[in-house]
């Protein structure tokens, strides 16, 4: 479930950027590692699961391959899914989901492999830093501009709702501040991510809002409703 609305947020937010489409899979891993930076450190603090590699492992207790597999696991997804959705009549309509689960399973299998398969730890964390790194660039290349259009709730809801949760979980019960370094992260990770949403926000908060004359009318009708 976790993953399907993580998924589905993040490729609905990259349909509403301009990026060429082959480009959206590459910003919906990065929106999707957005997320987990300020999760997988907290989570395990809190009990939830454990790497078994003690807390200070790598990054703070979670293996450097996670961020692997996470922008692997919805690039995959993504790409399978934009891809098979374009084929004709009812084969786009039926096929691409499940397609996408087998397509988008055979690319995390293989790029997990490919990963574990390097015996030089230097070379195999160079060649995570380098996939991850070049897949940022190449979005700030692209500089992708989002529409003012408005976005669905649940668009914004998903990584600001993951972020607000981990934060509060993890001040109220201190996992976060073990190293404070994790506040720091979380932080920053949530302010980007307002950042990315700001369009959707305003927008959800000005089709929201109640103006001032329409709030005067319902106290007018509300005032004759007592009186009769």
């Amino acid at each position: 479930m976790a993953w399907g609305t993580i998924i589905y947020s993040v490729r609905s937010f990259s349909d509403k950027t301009n990026l060429p489409e082959w480009a959206r899979p590459v910003l919906d891993g990065l929106m999707a590692l957005n997320i987990d930076l300020s999760v997988d450190a907290v989570a395990i603090r809190l009990g939830m699961w454990d790497w078994g590699k003690g807390l200070d492992y790598q990054y703070f207790g979670v293996p450097y391959n996670n961020f692997w597999a996470w922008f692997w696991v919805v690039f995959s997804f993504s790409a399978s899914l934009r891809l098979l959705s374009k084929l004709p009549g009812l084969w786009g309509r039926w096929f691409s989901p499940a397609g996408a689960i087998l397509c988008g399973t055979a690319g995390v299998l293989i790029t997990n492999e490919l990963i574990t398969s390097i015996p030089n730890e230097l070379i195999h964390y160079a060649t995570i830093i380098a996939v991850l790194g070049s897949a940022l660039i190449l979005v700030l290349v692209l500089r992708p501009e989002v529409s003012t259009q408005p976005h669905d709730a649940f668009v914004f809801l998903v990584p600001l709702g993951f972020h607000a949760y981990f934060l509060i979980a993890g001040l109220v019960s201190n996992a976060i501040l073990d190293p404070p370094f994790l506040l720091v992260v979380s932080m920053a990770m949530c302010i980007i991510a307002l950042w990315l949403h700001r369009n959707a926000l305003n927008n959800w908060y000005r089709s929201n809002a109640v103006a001032p004359e329409d709030t005067g009318s319902s106290r007018k009708e509300y005032n004759t409703f007592k009186k009769t």
